[in-house]
């Protein structure tokens, strides 16, 4: 069995050592426009052009390259569970089945165990724990060996033109360019794993998308309350503890009006040596100012060392924390299109559209309003430092999803005869949590009970 695997990161990487390990002997061809060196948008050569609005989910959340986001990630591994959603759709449905089906196994794969409850904390919220990776393993690529496994071939520089069907159920081939010349080349099957916003432009360029636009809604994200004097919200302590190198987080989730949100812990904003440490773990980016940090703060840093490796927790500066509000942009009018400029390999790039109108600010009072509720039931010493929504464009703000539709998970998976398109994109909502793992278990059903189809 000959597969393409088009894009090397966070899914390409986690598509391969699924197939693997059901059929040891498929002959994988992996391609990417990148290489072992990961890239931003504008070093790798692409263009986006915003319309309209503030927003960084292409230029700042994007990376390409071996492992593509996951290597700048420090991603939570999070998953639904039958709280998330109030009346989802059939496919969150099926999603959530194969999340909470398949979630034990996906995460041994990172050898990591989340086995923390769910418990609801008011009429409105529940508290959800995730398992933050850690920085020395969140590289997809080299955490699966991609690399060095023998089953693998990769198309380095390699940026992917088009997909080609002639029936709109069957890819016949992928047209790519290879150092400037265009190839093309066909395979059994291909999964279409480029991130969400170029599989985007993938399938626009193809023809494989009804109309011009592919809409998409994303988080909005606002620093709501300073907490003082106390992690713990009542019953529930919020602090990062330490499990190996990986942290275990907790934030409540709610949902009002069909619109879910989440309420979720920052700490030491304002403690310059942390930030260092975030900067070379997450970004492996060092300046001799981040060892001027270490002298100029000493006690903190001594205090900082002792929580992480003695008492196996996040140290919070000055005993004060923040807390952000991120909820579901409600918006259905944010979309991408194929742009009249160029990037640097000749092909279209894409236009951004994004909006925010009063439907989000309403969403966001509500679930304030209802987050206050709970703080004032608790006894929690807090201030309010945001009165109206605002996109804030933090790290972990990239959470793309409503692009692609589909009406169960029989119909994703058999919506092409040889192809799966895998992305966050194509979740109907993103619910309360970063998306990115909850389309994992979608992978393993896929590969165990129907990739099967097309093994020959």
């Amino acid at each position: 069995m000959r597969i393409a695997v088009l894009g090397a990161g966070t899914y390409g990487s986690y598509v391969i050592d699924s197939i693997l390990k059901k059929y040891p002997e498929a002959e994988i061809i992996l391609f990417d426009v990148g290489d072992k060196r990961n890239k931003s948008e504008q070093e790798i050569g692409y263009y986006s052009s915003l319309k309209n609005a503030l927003y960084k989910g292409l230029t700042d959340g994007r990376f390409f390259g071996f492992g593509g986001a996951s290597v700048k990630w420090g991603g939570q591994l999070l998953t639904y569970t039958c709280n998330d959603f109030k009346n989802p759709d059939c496919f969150m449905k099926d999603i959530t089945k194969f999340d909470m089906q398949y979630k034990d196994d996906m995460l041994a794969k990172f050898n990591i165990e989340n086995k923390f409850p769910e418990k609801h904390v008011s009429d409105d919220l529940f508290t959800k724990t995730g398992v933050w990776l850690s920085a020395l393993h969140h590289d997809f690529f080299k955490w699966f060996k991609i690399h060095k496994r023998k089953q693998v071939t990769i198309r380095s520089n390699s940026r992917i033109v088009r997909l080609e069907s002639k029936n709109g159920k069957d890819i016949d081939a992928v047209v790519y360019l290879n150092n400037g010349k265009e190839e093309r080349d066909s395979f059994e099957y291909y999964f279409l794993t480029a991130g969400a916003f170029e599989n985007a432009r993938i399938m626009l360029s193809s023809g494989m998308v009804n109309g011009d636009k592919v809409f998409f809604s994303d988080h909005l994200s606002q620093k709501v309350f300073k907490v003082k004097k106390s992690t713990v919200i009542g019953n529930e302590d919020f602090v990062f503890r330490m499990r190996g190198t990986s942290l275990i987080t907790k934030r409540m989730v709610g949902e009002i009006d069909g619109c879910s949100y989440y309420v979720h812990p920052v700490f030491n904003l304002k403690f310059p040596f942390f930030e260092s440490i975030k900067q070379i773990l997450f970004k492996r980016h060092f300046e001799w100012k981040y060892v001027w940090n270490v002298f100029t703060d000493i006690p903190n840093v001594i205090g900082f060392v002792w929580a992480i490796f003695v008492l196996r927790r996040m140290y919070v500066i000055n005993n004060e924390w923040f807390l952000y509000i991120d909820i579901e942009n409600p918006t259905k009018e944010s979309y991408v299109s194929l742009s009249k400029e160029k990037d640097a390999y000749g092909l279209p790039g894409l236009d951004v559209h994004y909006y925010v109108d009063k439907e989000a600010e309403n969403i966001y009072e509500k679930a304030k309003v209802a987050a206050m509720k709970h703080l004032d039931a608790c006894g929690v010493d807090y201030d309010v430092l945001a009165e109206k929504i605002d996109v804030q464009t933090c790290e972990d703000i990239y959470h793309p999803y409503g692009m692609f539709h589909f009406d169960s998970a029989e119909d994703y998976f058999t919506r092409w005869n040889n192809m799966l398109l895998v992305t966050t994109g194509c979740l109907t909502r993103s619910g309360g949590i970063n998306p990115t793992a909850s389309m994992l278990p979608m992978v393993d059903e896929f590969v165990n009970n129907n990739l099967k189809s097309y093994h020959t």
